[in-house]
């Protein structure tokens, strides 16, 4: 059967609601914001049942300060439905697998007695193939007339395919749009039905709507409501309402890529005649100062846990600093701001092997950059323990010539 496919495309899309990219700025920084929404996949020329294909979707923070990400898979699935009709008989075939077949009885009886093959008048009977306008005379096979297989095949009488329809009620095919028009958002593409996270487990959200397609899903993966709000390296999916948001589970620094959150698609069940299948991926991002109007519906938790309420949490007041300069840092139990000296700091040069002695913590804190430090990128750790036991949280700050 020949389909229809469309599972996005291989694209870096840069914006906060992409499909495509825009520069977000606020709360009076000076970092640029920029993210990227990249989706790796090739389209094959035709889609087999347990094929699976590469279908890998993440996010990227190109820009200079500290983003949320979100992102939302929607699917799209229509079937030209195919009907098929049969004989209810088994008729003879040769031993090439044709159907034995004449104009009249006379001509069947022929060749019928010239392969040795016992008959009865009532085994005759006229069909009228598929793709053919004229009537032909069949043999009606028994137990005995086995020339090839003891019960023959049924012959196929008509073919019926019908218009293409959507699983989804209501729900039309869109635009596919991989060019200038994703600069608008939303898209006819858009309107597709949310991949839902419901499960209680995240490999039982590998199935959408359907039965058809199968996802791969990449690690690590956290249903919110197994998820203690703490940060964490890991998407979290939204398994309280039917939206289908997968949030990433903190802060994306600049320079820094969340995990895959899907790897491959496979379809699991043909469907029942040509078929057009369309995977579509919207991504939100915004700084701290855009969380609430952009996250729309966000989950009390996502946000708390974002805005430092929930866990042990550090914050700076810069995400960059020039060589020389200064970064004061503040900490913070569930939501409640902790006394710096009550925090162990320490600081350490992720893209040199030796650390310059002059960039340290010289007050519960505060980092002094070194007039001579190396520009790159500093991993900050703070530790500290509360009644639950040891916390520890880290935080890269970006070193710039002066």
């Amino acid at each position: 059967m020949a389909l229809s496919l469309v599972i996005g495309g291989v694209f870096a899309w840069a914006d906060n609601s992409q499909h495509k990219s825009n520069v977000v700025t606020g709360g009076g920084k000076t970092e640029k914001d920029d993210v990227v929404l990249v989706d790796d996949f090739e389209e094959p020329p035709d889609w087999l049942e347990d094929d699976e294909l590469k279908k890998e979707v993440w996010v990227k923070n190109t820009g200079e300060g500290q983003i949320y990400v979100r992102l939302q898979l929607k699917e799209y699935l229509e079937i030209a439905k195919v009907t098929y009709t049969y004989t209810d008989e088994f008729l003879l075939v040769d031993s090439d697998g044709k159907f034995v077949s004449g104009n009249n009885v006379a001509s069947l009886k022929a060749w019928l007695d010239e392969n040795g093959v016992p008959y009865t008048d009532a085994q005759f009977k006229q069909y009228t193939p598929y793709g053919e306008t004229a009537a032909k005379y069949f043999f009606i096979t028994d137990a005995t007339t086995n020339v090839s297989g003891k019960y023959g095949k049924r012959l196929l009488l008509d073919y019926v395919q019908a218009a293409p329809e959507s699983l989804v009620p209501g729900v039309v095919r869109g635009t596919y749009e991989n060019t200038l028009n994703h600069q608008s958002h939303p898209t006819s593409e858009c309107l597709y039905t949310p991949h839902t996270w419901e499960g209680a487990d995240p490999e039982d959200c590998e199935l959408g709507f359907h039965e058809y397609v199968g996802w791969g899903l990449g690690a690590p993966l956290i249903l919110l409501s197994g998820w203690d709000g703490q940060p964490v390296a890991a998407w979290i999916l939204d398994d309280s309402n039917d939206q289908g948001w997968a949030y990433w589970g903190e802060a994306l620094r600049p320079g820094d890529e969340t995990s895959k959150l899907l790897e491959t698609i496979t379809l699991i069940k043909q469907p029942e005649g040509p078929f057009y299948y369309a995977l579509h991926v919207d991504m939100q991002a915004a700084d701290i100062y855009q969380l609430k109007a952009e996250f729309t519906d966000i989950p009390d938790l996502v946000n708390d846990s974002y805005r430092g309420k929930i866990g042990f949490y550090i914050s700076p007041d810069l995400q960059s600093a020039f060589q020389g300069g200064k970064v004061d840092f503040k900490a913070y139990w569930n939501g409640t701001a902790l006394d710096a000296a009550d925090v162990t700091w320490a600081v350490a040069n992720i893209d040199a092997a030796s650390m310059n002695p002059a960039t340290r913590f010289n007050a519960p804190g505060v980092l002094t950059v070194a007039d001579t430090q190396a520009t790159g990128k500093l991993l900050v750790t703070a530790a500290y323990t509360s009644a639950g036991g040891p916390k520890t949280r880290q935080f890269v700050i970006t070193v710039k010539a002066k």
